[in-house]
Parts: C-alpha cells; sequence; structure tokens
C-alpha cells in the first residue's frame, strides 16, 4: 500500500489560516498580486487592444453581475495558491460540480448540478459525449470557468448543445510579452513533472508562445503509473488595434493501467486491501491523445461593432484496454463457485477516434437607443464529428480473481478480437441571436434563440438510423440591481442534442432540457466579498442511460428532475487574505421511467457536498513572502448505478499548502488527506456497483521560476 507519512503536527500549523492575521498592515495600493475574484470574465487577452476580444462562458462584454445565470470562475492564482495539477482538483472548489477522476479517462463526464456536463476549450468543443478532452494538467489552463444549467443559445458542437452546464478551459495564449516560466514538481506516489512556458514578443505586432509539461508519476491504486505530455504553441497577429489573429495548437497524451474500481460489496471488507489494483497487471496502458488546430480572427469594424470567427481541427485517438468484472452476467462469489471474496473478470477492449470540424461566426453590437442599451450577438455555428470505434470482449474466457488475495492475477493476452464495430457521423448546423438589455443602469434582460439542425448518420453498427432534427431552444432572463454590488436575477432556458453513445432496439431521440434559476449576486469590491446564491430546476427528458440488466448497452428514460441550493462565495478584504466556500444542496431524482424506480437519486450526485479554503499571505515585515493556506472538502452519502443499490458514505478531507516566494523564485507545499481518513467514491465503470477509494494522506513539493 503506497502511502506518504508526514507529521501529524503539520496539520495544526496549515490550519492556523483560517484566522488571519488582520493585525498586519497592508499597503494595499502598493501591493501587486492575483486574486480569487475575476474581474469582468468575459474577454481574455489585451483588453485594451479592442472593446471584445475573446468571448468565453457570456460571449458578450457585459459584466458577471448583469448576467442572469450563475457562472463561476477559478482564476490562474486560485491554481497556483491550491497547488492544483488536474481538472478534478480544480472543480471541487465549485459548489454542484462532481468531477470524473483521471483514472476514469474515457468513461465519464463531469457531472454540474445533477447531469453531465460538456467540457470546452476557449469557448468551443471537443466532441462532446465522455471527458476525452480533459487537458490532463492544468499549466496551460489560464481560467476556468463553469456556467451552470442549458447554455444552448451559444453554445454547440457536433452533436448539439449543452442541456445540463459547461465547464470551459481558458488557454494560455501569445500575449505580446516576453516571459520566462517553469516549474518542476514532485511527492507522493513517486511523483515528478518538469514544465515551461515560454513568450516572445517577435516585432510590434506578432508574438508567440509555448507552453509544455511532462508529469509522471504512480496512482494510489497499486501498480498503476501515469504519465502525462502537454504541448500548446500560440501565435497572436495584431497588425492594428482593431485586428487581432490568434493561432493554437495543443497536443495532449495520457497512458495509463486502466482501474476498473473495486465491487462495492467489498468496500468495508477488512480482508480486501482497498488499494490493490483489481485486474490483470500486465494488460496494455489505456491510451488517450488528443490534438487541436484551432484559428481565430477578432476585427472591430467600428466603434461598438466587432466580428469573431473562429475555426477549429479537432482530432482524438484512444486505445482503451480493460479487465473488469461483469457483475450482470457474472456476479461474485457462491454464485459463481467461487470464494466470497472473489469474482469473475473479463477481458476487453476499445479503440475510438474522433475527428471534428468546427465554424463559429458572429457579429458583436453595442449601442443605445434612448434610455436602453443594447448589446447584440448574432452567429451562426457549423460543426461536423466523425466518430469511429470498436470493441472486443472476451466472454467465454472468464478468470475467478480473488481481491483478498495479494497473489491473484492472471494473464489478459491474448488481445480479444474486435467484433463490434461503430462508425458515426454527427452534424449540427445553427443560427443563434441574443440582446442583452440595460434600462436605467439597474434592470438587465436577456433574450436569446438558438435555431439547430441536428444531423446524426450512423454508418455503421448502431440502429441505422439517418435522421435531421430541427431544435429551437430558447433562453429568457432578468437581473435587477437592488444596489451597487448586489444584483437579483432570474432565468429561464431549454437545451438540446443529440443521444451518443446509444446502444438500444429504437434510434433515439434529441435530448432535451428545461431550467429554471433564480438568485443573488454579490460584486462588493469595498468589502471584497463576491459571489452567487442560487435555487434551480432542471427537468430532462429523453436521458440515455446504461441498462443495468443487459451489458454494454442504452434505454432512453422518461424523466430526471434535479433541484437544489447553491452557494459560492469568494471573501478578499485585504490583499493579505482569501477566503473561498461553497455549498450546493441537490436532490436529483428519477421522475418517470419504465424500468428504473421513479424516486430513485441520479449516481455519482451526493445531496450535500462543499468546500471552504483560507490562504493568508505576509506582505511586510520580516515573513514577506510566506503564504499559508488550508482547506475542507466534505460530501455525503453517493449511490453508484441505477437502480439505487450500493453508496459509498460521506467523507471530509483536510488539505493544506504553504509557499514562500523571493525575488522570481517559488516554493510551494501542498499537503492533502491530512487526517489520513479512510473512504470511497463512486466510480463509473459499465453501471457496476464499483467504488474506488480515496487518496489517501500525500504530500508534494513545487519549485517554480519566472523571469
Amino acid at each position: 500500500m503506497k502511502r506518504t507519512l508526514f507529521p501529524a503536527l503539520l496539520a495544526g500549523t496549515m490550519l492556523s489560516a483560517a484566522s488571519p492575521a488582520f493585525a498586519q498592515e497592508n499597503n494595499a495600493e502598493n501591493i501587486e498580486r492575483g486574486g480569487w475574484t475575476p474581474g469582468d470574465i468575459t474577454v481574455i487577452g489585451e483588453r485594451d487592444a479592442y472593446s471584445v476580444d475573446q468571448a468565453t462562458a457570456t460571449r458578450t462584454p457585459v459584466p458577471l453581475n448583469e448576467v442572469p445565470q450563475s457562472i463561476q470562475v477559478l482564476t490562474e492564482q486560485l491554481i497556483e495558491d491550491q497547488e492544483l495539477v488536474t481538472l478534478d482538483e480544480a472543480l471541487r472548489n465549485v459548489s454542484g460540480v462532481v468531477p470524473s477522476l483521471p483514472s476514469e479517462l474515457v468513461l465519464a463526464n463531469p457531472i454540474v448540478r445533477g447531469f453531465e456536463a460538456e467540457i470546452f476549450t476557449d469557448g468551443l468543443i471537443g466532441y462532446g459525449d465522455t471527458a476525452v478532452i480533459d487537458p490532463g494538467s492544468l499549466w496551460n489552463v489560464e481560467r476556468i470557468e463553469v456556467a451552470k444549467g442549458p447554455t444552448s443559445t451559444l453554445f454547440g458542437g457536433g452533436t448539439g448543445s449543452p442541456v445540463g452546464g459547461l465547464i470551459n478551459l481558458v488557454s494560455k495564449t501569445a500575449n505580446g510579452e516576453d516571459n520566462v516560466k517553469g516549474r518542476v514538481r514532485f511527492g507522493s506516489f513517486e511523483s515528478y513533472s518538469a514544465a515551461v512556458d515560454l513568450g516572445a514578443a517577435l516585432t510590434d505586432t506578432l508574438s508567440a508562445r509555448v507552453v509544455g509539461e511532462y508529469q509522471s508519476t504512480e496512482d494510489n491504486i497499486d501498480v498503476v503509473d501515469i504519465e502525462r505530455l502537454l504541448i500548446s504553441p500560440s501565435i497572436r497577429w495584431a497588425p492594428s488595434p482593431d485586428t487581432e489573429v490568434v493561432g493554437r495548437f495543443t497536443y495532449s497524451e495520457i497512458d495509463q493501467l486502466e482501474y476498473a474500481g473495486l465491487p462495492a460489496i467489498f468496500q468495508d471488507d477488512p480482508r480486501v486491501d482497498p488499494d490493490r489494483f483489481t485486474g490483470s497487471t500486465n494488460a496494455p496502458n489505456t491510451n488517450v491523445q488528443n490534438l487541436t488546430a484551432q484559428l481565430e480572427w477578432t476585427q472591430r469594424l467600428s466603434d461598438g461593432l466587432t466580428f469573431n470567427l473562429r475555426g477549429r481541427r479537432y482530432e482524438n485517438d484512444f486505445r482503451e484496454f480493460a479487465s473488469s468484472p461483469f457483475l450482470a452476467f457474472f456476479p461474485c462469489g457462491a454464485a459463481s463457485g467461487l470464494s466470497d471474496t472473489s469474482c469473475p473478470q473479463i477481458r476487453g477492449q476499445l479503440p475510438a477516434s474522433v475527428d471534428e470540424w468546427t465554424v463559429d461566426g458572429s457579429l458583436t453590437a453595442e449601442f443605445t437607443t434612448g434610455a436602453i442599451e443594447h448589446v447584440i450577438l448574432g452567429g451562426v455555428q457549423w460543426d461536423q464529428a466523425d466518430y469511429n470505434a470498436a470493441s472486443g470482449f472476451d466472454l467465454f474466457n472468464v478468470f475467478p480473481f480473488d481481491y483478498a488475495n495479494p497473489a491473484s492475477d492472471f494473464d489478459f493476452f491474448p488481445v480479444p478480437d474486435l467484433t463490434t464495430f461503430l462508425t458515426n457521423q454527427y452534424n449540427t448546423f445553427a443560427v443563434y441571436a441574443q440582446d442583452q438589455i440595460t434600462i436605467a443602469d439597474r434592470v438587465h434582460i436577456l433574450a436569446s434563440i438558438r435555431y439547430s439542425e441536428l444531423g446524426i448518420d450512423e454508418i455503421v453498427g448502431g440502429a441505422g438510423n439517418n435522421e435531421t432534427y430541427q431544435e429551437w431552444d430558447p433562453r429568457f432572463g432578468i437581473t435587477f440591481d437592488v444596489t451597487e454590488g448586489i444584483s437579483l436575477f432570474a432565468g429561464y432556458a431549454t437545451g438540446s442534442r443529440l443521444s451518443i453513445f446509444f446502444n438500444g432496439a429504437e434510434p433515439p431521440l434529441p435530448e432535451r432540457s428545461e431550467s429554471y434559476e433564480a438568485g443573488i449576486k454579490f460584486g462588493l469590491d469595498d468589502v471584497g466579498l463576491s459571489g452567487t446564491l442560487a435555487v434551480y430546476r432542471i427537468d430532462r427528458t429523453n436521458v440515455p442511460t446504461p441498462d443495468p440488466t443487459t451489458f454494454f448497452t442504452s434505454i432512453q428514460t422518461g424523466e430526471q428532475r434535479s433541484e437544489g441550493i447553491e452557494a459560492d462565495i469568494i471573501f478578499e478584504p485585504t490583499p493579505a487574505f482569501s477566503l473561498l466556500a461553497s455549498y450546493a444542496y441537490t436532490d436529483a431524482r428519477i421522475i418517470e421511467d419504465t424500468v428504473i424506480p421513479a424516486g430513485d437519486r441520479l449516481v455519482r450526485v451526493p445531496e450535500h457536498q462543499g468546500r471552504i479554503a483560507a490562504r493568508y499571505r505576509f506582505l511586510n515585515g520580516k515573513l514577506a513572502g510566506l503564504e499559508f493556506g488550508a482547506g475542507l472538502t466534505g460530501a455525503s452519502d453517493t449511490v453508484i448505478t441505477l437502480p439505487n443499490g450500493a453508496e459509498v458514505d460521506g467523507y471530509v478531507v483536510t488539505d493544506a499548502q504553504l509557499a514562500y516566494k523571493w525575488d522570481n523564485v517559488r516554493l510551494g507545499f501542498r499537503f492533502d488527506n491530512i487526517f489520513n481518513a479512510d473512504y470511497f467514491v463512486p466510480y463509473q465503470y459499465f453501471a457496476q456497483d464499483v467504488v474506488r477509494p480515496g487518496n489517501p494522506r500525500s504530500a508534494f513539493i513545487t519549485l517554480g521560476f519566472e523571469l
């Protein structure tokens, strides 16, 4: 069992971050540091170059507090302060988000407000189903934006548009500045990484940047080794203040032995080591490769009128190898003629590739009619995604695996032959329009509509469906400024997208969702308080779910509903102190279904979850440059499968960070699960009752520099 220990008394020192010494004098006017509070998140890049550069979660130059939707932003400074490395670590800071784990790779998406969400990069989707587009590293991420609820009117892809929520990763891009930045990191699980960020202003109008990182680590699961590689060059050409062209290229690769989870019946069995690998140890590694090439042109046509054109080529290749129990056909224990700690296991492989073209062109106009201000966005989007996959499972050569016997193993070879093939093409053509209206500087109205033609052509395999669906998705909302820095909001939106990865008796209908949301937003700069309190309800229909009785097939359920309360607060009263607090109550259940009982809870979604994290920085005196922080992350019990069966208990884990900066050098420490809590989380693996143990106590050290 691979666990790294360090003195327990360190926990008390780190936790003192929650009690900042406000008596320290801070010359705030002379302090320059990044914070956890985003500014106007609608624009990235050099703001003084254009009125609109690159639209992200809102796609318009409208302040966040005027948008009738809950949107949370994780800044680059927060990512650095918490020593975050992977996307799942970062997303735990946002209420109502259940990250997909790195070991789940091609199996599951993150969950936002009870339903799976899509991952976007720089405003454009990557395929639109499983989280193969997960960056594997946050080194190239400038900011993470989480837009909750349907965002269909402005965002879409080859399979349609998001019906639950989206997670947008804003990439580091050439910015006309010279910079040299690097980082090395090592720690528990024999992990180490090296990263570099090089930027150069080649001429007055042309700049380039190259960001790269290599990571190697062992999992806390025995024998699992993980390698991650990221290379991301970019170029920016700005021949005039009104014109900008940006090119981005990103290649990422993740390579690791695939972990199939621990059957839930063994999670409290003292005979079973939860950190042991549960399959064939000589299986080939699962490999995921992502390549994107994006070109963006922004042109200010006149004061208040801007044209934006984005195009992207996305290629994904993954080859998955699996050794796993097949609980639907081969139960554990005596039912299969085995000992009570044994389960039969099968072997399989799944190679697949995605080739996608996306083009989005839009116009943004800002103007005033009388006492009414308008920000109008209109555009056209086209996307074509080609998906090719095959699978092969050996159901005849089944191997007994004893989870309580450390020597239990079996040979993965020969690799099962491919027997099932699937070739699909997804097409989206969409037209969208949106008007954001401000009346008397206090009332902000948003009205938008999207018309989509969603095409699916199942060329090989599947049900042979070749259909085009026409969908209309409206969105309406209103925000009222109660006073400066406090606003009330309410919104309504719908979403629609194709059902993909669907293997059923009938061709699937498009998935649909309908969302209601209301709340209050804070932006009190004088006291350093910002955040959102929201209540919501999302109804989803035509949702495909795994058939719990038939391996690797799907059924299209009747209706599911998620409703709840969320709070995301950041408090930064001085440059020395930052406090993040998030909480979500989520009631996500089956409403109508012919197979699953109404009232069953949706999988992987705890009713209660939250996080609190504090950071204190010494800005003056002999301790200037020293920073320390601590956090608590918790969740209540969570179900694993539909229909509801096994579940995992709730948990609370503690983390801490310590950093010291001098000149251009930064030394950082991160400590996870300080009190070594034993807990499990649901694990998404072929919709089975399997779990994964939480990471044990661990420690990491980072040395970074910037010139």
